[in-house]
């Protein structure tokens, strides 16, 4: 089975990473802060992309994966890269091809859930907690800046919050898969499901346009 999910994916892999080169602004999910509601705005921030759920997510199971201090180093590293890479946004410095380099972020966890032979632990937790920049500058826009430094906190603080429950979630799903006793084919399969959803955003962009609408209805009945 494992081998098979192998090949599926390793030849998933041929068609997608082809096509990152073709991905532009037609991933672009980044609202605006909502006028008087900067704090909501914030947590619904991480929600506006399933590239962004998916990653927080993966890596939440990664550093169940890794076991040990991984566990929260990862976790850790990863929010507060998150918030840093925001911060270089803001800033003046930014990523070239972000969303490509988003895409190859959710590949590269796909591979190490997926894959036996790994990285050392050490070198996953520095590599997942660095890909939170990418992340970051995705959720945190420069346009912040003609905010106040209160709305700007507040919608950082949402984002962080939003994204640590993401990976709480991971971890919770982490969790799960390893009490299993087939946990070393869980985690493949994870890592499968992982790239599965990468393979969809690339092929179907306007899923993250639909999150988008599902939150702009939301905020229309609630704060109209």
């Amino acid at each position: 089975m494992n081998v098979r999910l192998l090949l599926l994916v390793r030849r998933s892999w041929v068609i997608l990473i082809p096509m990152l080169g073709f991905q532009q602004t037609i991933f672009g999910h980044h609202a605006e802060v909502m006028q008087g509601h900067p704090l909501i705005q914030g947590l619904s921030m991480p929600l506006h992309g399933l590239d962004h759920i998916l990653m927080a997510i993966g890596v939440g199971i990664i550093a169940v994966q890794l076991g040990g201090r991984a566990v929260w180093m990862v976790t850790l590293g990863f929010s507060l890269v998150l918030v840093t890479g925001g911060l270089f946004n803001l800033s003046g410095f930014s990523v070239p091809l972000l969303e490509p380099m988003i895409l190859v972020s959710l590949i590269l966890a796909s591979a190490q859930l997926s894959i036996k032979h790994r990285l050392p632990a050490g070198i996953m937790v520095a590599l997942f907690s660095l890909l939170g920049a990418l992340h970051g500058q995705a959720l945190i826009q420069p346009l912040l800046v003609e905010n106040s430094l209160a709305n700007l906190l507040l919608f950082t603080g949402g984002c962080v919050v939003s994204a640590l429950l993401l990976l709480m979630l991971g971890l919770g799903i982490g969790s799960l898969l390893k009490k299993k006793a087939q946990e070393q084919k869980l985690f493949p399969l994870a890592g499968a499901a992982l790239f599965m959803g990468t393979f969809v955003i690339v092929l179907v962009p306007e899923v993250n346009n639909w999150l988008i609408r599902i939150f702009e209805g939301l905020g229309t009945v609630i704060f109209s």
